[in-house]
């Protein structure tokens, strides 16, 4: 089945009857922090949701749907989901969390704190030792820019908060904080998980964490926290897991960030006049996320910046170089939130994940297809870090996933922008006789979209206006007229065409045939 936009004048009764939409949870956003209350109510309302016995399964295989989460605001019983934070080269649609916990006794001031970028596909495990200000545990959520914090329930036990939640809470009051038991924070069960999503390239980290406490501990509740939660289950193998301990870096704290105007312009953060908007003119989403946190965090490694003065080096003298660069990264998709989409496995399958899952495969064919011409951009390059690139571009499992890809889609599907010009191509994208619905629902859809067209021809004949066929995701099937060189306005047109709207020199309009 496959959802589909139909014209009430079209009596396709078995075409339409396959037709079904798909709703989407009524999330509603947090409301801001509320330091020791809000957090108390989370703890409590999670704890409660652990030990129902209708969750039992929430150690393996959870069966909560997205629809049933319990963490809820104190005020509006709204469901726990992080809001977007809009900051410049932090990207949009952001999905990052992060865990922390810290030692208590005589380890007190040992930090453990585990990042899970869903975006990038990439977790990062640091442990290091900070002050009574906690300006390195401070500095590191400025930079990363999470969604959402969570912290054991002792940070904020009975009333009282430590002293690392409160500054927390105090620094970031856009960012939800959560605390879960414990209990969930168990070194063993985080080595296991690691062991378990981390790639094999990068496997590695488990030499580097092993003894590492607070770390492993903040990784196990993290993913733990994502499969109750968020109803996310992380494909095996399928994490870039890194450890950073927080070495050959600068520390910019926040306070310094503002006043030097680092990411954000101090009286309009809306503004380009930032060290970031004059620097960012960056072809990828990726390349944006890295600018940034590299302003925010500049390495201060003498042998990685010079590295990086040889590559611009050899940029700025080869300009041929410089401009093929340029023109094969702008085609780029954004590949880290690509590989996130390709990890994750949906526990819920419904028509929006198999259409999504077609889309994905689109992409990915497209981004892989590019390779070969990204590779013959660098060919002459002389540096070391480009020649790295180079030979890490002729990865003979690229050739691989595109065959793979090619048993199903079809070798002339590629990636459009535009809604309608992206849906045929997701119809249409694999091929014959690998599964029959499939067929069936194709040759409907064409049928549909010949009567839509013959529709907006003998409107566009009627009126003697020359509308075009067009196509949303909002409004459906529609028609669209261009104003340009034309003595007409919105008010001017019959009254059986309904819905106007007039875009700079686009009129859109439909009919009670189209009307959806």
């Amino acid at each position: 089945s496959i959802k589909f936009f139909t014209p009430r004048s079209l009596k396709n009764k078995k075409f339409k009857d396959r037709m079904r939409k798909s709703n989407l949870p009524d999330y509603t956003p947090f409301t801001k922090n509320e330091g020791r209350k809000r957090a108390a109510s989370n703890s409590a309302k999670f704890r409660m949701s652990m030990e129902t016995p209708a969750m039992t399964s929430f150690a393996t295989n959870s069966t909560i749907s997205g629809n049933n989460r319990v963490l809820t605001s104190k005020h509006s019983g709204a469901r726990s989901v992080p809001r977007s934070i809009s900051t410049p080269g932090a990207g949009k649609n952001n999905m990052l969390l992060i865990a922390i916990a810290e030692g208590r006794g005589l380890a007190k001031g040992e930090i453990g704190l585990t990042s899970l970028d869903f975006k990038a596909s990439e977790m990062v495990l640091s442990q290091f030792s900070d002050n009574a200000t906690y300006v390195k545990v401070l500095t590191k959520i400025q930079v990363l820019q999470p969604n959402e914090i969570i912290m054991p329930t002792t940070a904020c036990e009975n009333g009282n908060m430590s002293p690392l939640f409160e500054a927390i809470s105090q620094q970031n009051p856009h960012i939800n904080l959560t605390t879960v038991q414990r209990k969930y924070f168990n070194e063993t069960k985080g080595l296991e998980c690691i062991k378990d999503v981390c790639v094999p390239e990068f496997q590695t980290v488990e030499m580097d964490v092993q003894n590492k406490y607070y770390c492993l501990a903040t990784t196990a509740a993290l993913v733990k926290y994502t499969e109750f939660v968020y109803n996310m289950v992380l494909a095996a193998k399928s994490l870039k897991v890194l450890f950073k301990g927080g070495e050959k870096t600068m520390l910019i704290d926040n306070t310094a960030s503002s006043n030097l105007e680092l990411v954000h312009n101090a009286r309009d953060p809306r503004s380009l006049h930032s060290l970031y908007g004059v620097l960012n003119h960056t072809k990828t989403p990726g390349g944006g996320r890295l600018l940034r946190s590299n302003i925010l965090q500049p390495p201060c490694d003498i042998s990685t910046i010079t590295q990086r003065y040889d590559c611009i080096t050899e940029l700025t003298e080869k300009e041929g170089l410089f401009r093929n660069l340029q023109t094969v990264l702008s085609r780029f998709l954004d590949v880290d939130q690509l590989i996130s989409c390709l990890v994750q496995i949906p526990k819920k399958k419904d028509l929006r994940v198999f259409e999504k899952k077609i889309a994905d495969s689109i992409s990915l064919k497209h981004v892989i297809e590019l390779i070969p011409t990204l590779q013959e951009a660098l060919k002459d390059s002389e540096n070391g870090l480009f020649k790295a690139y180079y030979q890490s571009l002729s990865d003979p499992r690229y050739e691989n996933i595109l065959e793979e890809i090619g048993t199903v889609i079809h070798d002339e599907t590629h990636y459009h922008k535009g809604t309608l010009n992206m849906r045929t191509q997701k119809l249409f994208s694999v091929k014959p006789n690998v599964n029959g619905l499939l067929d069936v629902a194709r040759r409907s859809h064409c049928e549909v979209i010949d009567d839509i067209t013959e529709i907006v021809q003998q409107e566009a004949k009627d009126s003697g206006l020359p509308f075009t066929p067009n196509f949303n995701s909002t409004r459906g099937f529609h028609m669209q007229l261009t104003m340009s060189g034309r003595n007409i306005t919105a008010d001017q047109l019959p009254p059986k065409y309904v819905k106007v709207l007039q875009n700079r020199n686009v009129l859109s309009c439909t009919t009670e045939d189209l009307h959806v």
